[in-house]
C-alpha cells in the first residue's frame, strides 16, 4: 500500500514535466502547423482568411467585368482587329487591321491585273504578245495567291492573338480592381475620413 502511494505521488509531481499541452487555453496550441498553406500560428491563418475574403469581393467585380476569350476570337474572325479593340489594345488592332486591308487590297489588285492580262492574252494575235501576256497573267496570279496566303496567316494570327490580348486585359483588370478596392478602404469625404472594413 505504501509503494502504491509513493508511485501515485511520483506521477502527480512529475506529470507537469511530461505534459505537451499548456495549462491555459491557447489558440496557437490548438492550430496544428499547416504545411500546405504555411500557417504557423493563428495570426497567419486569420490573415489568410482576411486575404481570401478580400479576394472574393474583388473576384465578384472582376467576374462581372472580365471579357470572354471566345467572344473576342469570334469578333476577330468576323472583323480583323475587333477583338483587340474590345480589349483596349487599339494600336495592335489598328496595325493588324491595316495589314489585312493592305494584303486583301493588294491581292485583289494583282488578281484583277492577271485577269486583264489573260483577256489580252486571249485576244492577242502575235506570238510575242501572246507569250508576254501569258507570262504577265501567270506572274500577277501567283503574286495574288501569295498575298492571299499572307492574308490568311495574318488573319489566323489576329484571331489567336486576340486570346492573349483578352488574357492581358483580364489580368490588368484584376490588378486595377484590386488596387481600387485596397485604396478604397480609406477615403476622404466632406464628412471626414472613412475607413471601410
Amino acid at each position: 500500500m505504501k509503494n502504491i502511494t509513493l508511485i501515485v505521488m511520483f506521477l502527480i509531481i512529475s506529470l507537469p514535466l511530461f505534459a505537451d499541452e499548456p495549462n491555459e487555453f491557447d489558440n496557437d496550441s490548438i492550430l496544428q502547423i499547416n504545411i500546405k498553406y504555411g500557417w504557423d500560428n493563428t495570426t497567419d491563418w486569420k490573415n489568410s482568411r482576411k486575404d481570401l475574403q478580400e479576394n472574393m469581393i474583388v473576384f465578384k467585380k472582376w467576374d462581372d467585368k472580365k471579357q470572354s476569350h471566345f467572344t473576342n476570337c469570334l469578333k476577330s474572325m468576323i472583323a480583323p482587329g475587333w477583338g483587340h479593340f474590345s480589349t483596349n489594345n487599339y494600336l495592335k488592332g489598328e496595325i493588324l487591321l491595316g495589314l489585312q486591308v493592305l494584303l486583301a487590297g493588294s491581292a485583289y489588285y494583282f488578281y484583277d491585273q492577271s485577269q486583264d492580262y489573260y483577256d489580252k492574252y486571249r485576244n492577242a494575235h502575235q506570238i510575242d504578245e501572246i507569250n508576254q501576256y501569258y507570262i504577265d497573267a501567270n506572274s500577277s496570279y501567283r503574286t495574288s495567291g501569295i498575298l492571299v496566303g499572307l492574308w490568311i496567316i495574318t488573319w489566323g494570327y489576329t484571331v489567336l492573338d486576340s486570346i492573349q490580348s483578352t488574357e492581358n486585359y483580364n489580368r490588368n483588370l484584376w490588378f486595377t480592381l484590386y488596387d481600387e478596392y485596397m485604396n478604397g478602404k480609406v477615403s476622404v469625404t466632406a464628412q471626414g475620413i472613412q475607413i471601410h472594413f
